[in-house]
């Protein structure tokens, strides 16, 4: 008999505590909804595809920022020891999370909902600093390709201000940075033996290129 009373009591509790759960989640979606409605009064030829093209372009670059972490501290652990690589690396995760806040900011400029979502996990190592040298230039050669996607949906949707936006911001800086990996990874296939990869990294330190 005590224990049906309590069983039952046990399911009023989990009863409440669903009704409860039940009230934040529809707070927090009228919240969201009023948000959104004062967003939208200052929106103006901003198409819903162009912000959905935009939210997706802040989590690749997020993701880039990620891969770019964890590439810089791959090259820092004292078995790998090559600070030329680290320093790069981590100078252009700092650029990844710069240009998705950019982004973001830009999106709130224009009235419109900034979503993030998941960031993959990131590749934790590298057979060889050619290696990440090549997947570091696989990944540029993305980002710019979603780019160069959503500058043409900006002229599709007649969205002057978001081209501008895109070519003021990002495409020759894309291409600056894919030349310098390409030049990286063909001084690095010269190099051919390990003491080759370690002079290229203090090559690299010392400033391959100048700064962009």
């Amino acid at each position: 008999m005590g224990y049906q009373i309590l069983k039952n009591h046990k399911k009023k509790i989990q009863k409440n505590n669903n009704k409860i759960q039940k009230v934040g989640k529809d707070m927090a979606w009228c919240f969201r909804n009023i948000r959104r409605h004062m967003c939208m009064l200052m929106r103006q030829n901003f198409a819903q595809s162009c912000e959905k093209k935009l939210n997706d372009q802040i989590n690749l670059e997020l993701k880039a920022c990620h891969q770019y972490l964890a590439m810089a501290y791959h090259f820092d652990r004292s078995d790998i020891s090559s600070p030329g690589l680290h320093g790069f690396f981590l100078k252009a995760s700092a650029e990844e999370r710069e240009h998705a806040e950019k982004i973001m900011t830009y999106v709130n400029k224009r009235g419109g909902l900034i979503v993030l979502s998941s960031v993959p996990e990131p590749l934790p190592c590298f057979a060889s600093s050619l290696a990440a040298l090549k997947y570091a230039l696989k990944m540029e050669l993305e980002v710019n390709r979603h780019l160069l996607d959503l500058h043409a949906l900006a002229g599709k949707e007649s969205d002057p201000n978001l081209c501008d936006f895109i070519e003021a911001n990002f495409l020759q800086e894309q291409v600056d940075g894919q030349k310098i990996l390409a030049d990286y990874i063909s001084q690095l296939e010269r190099a051919q033996n390990d003491v080759g990869a370690y002079l290229f990294d203090k090559y690299m330190a010392g400033g391959m290129h100048p700064a962009k």
